[in-house]
């Protein structure tokens, strides 16, 4: 992914007991991916990771970046279904394989989703966007009722 973050969202597909990640750029591309429970659990756990360098969920959902983007509204916008959307990797999308990751010098995570074979979606997340996606995926781990530990359980127990 070259262009820069418009939207991300993520829903629950009982009938392919799958969680679906759509990701759309300002260009109008609309990256679709399909995550299994096993995938979501491994991503998941490296969200929440990346948290603890910050010092944890709730303090970086405490940020001052963080509590902007929800004053603004970010979970209450409606995804924007585009009318001439470009799908880059196919409009079904692909399924997710293999997650890699590192920290840039300026502290972001780049992310990169993978399908088995071929090219696959790279993001850059600063903490603000590493919680924002992070709160997504546990949504959507709710929705399919899986019972993954997302770490809100213990997020208020933390101890530093």
């Amino acid at each position: 992914m070259i262009d820069k973050l418009h939207q991300i969202n993520i829903t629950y597909s009982a009938r392919e007991d799958r969680l679906l990640l759509r990701i759309t750029t300002k260009k109008g591309d609309e990256y679709r991916i399909w995550l299994t429970r096993r995938f979501t659990t491994a991503l998941n756990e490296l969200l929440i990771r990346e948290m603890d360098k910050y010092g944890g969920i709730a303090s970086v959902r405490e940020n001052r970046q963080t509590k902007k983007l929800f004053k603004e509204g970010a979970f209450e916008k409606s995804f924007e279904e585009e009318k001439s959307v470009q799908y880059p990797l196919g409009e079904d999308g692909f399924l997710a394989f293999a997650i890699k990751s590192t920290n840039t010098r300026e502290g972001n995570l780049h992310l990169e989703l993978l399908p088995e074979r071929g090219k696959g979606v790279t993001m850059n997340l600063d903490k603000s966007l590493l919680y924002m996606f992070y709160h997504l995926l546990t949504h959507g781990i709710g929705r399919a009722e899986w019972h993954i530990t997302t770490g809100f359980e213990s997020s208020s127990m933390k101890v530093h």
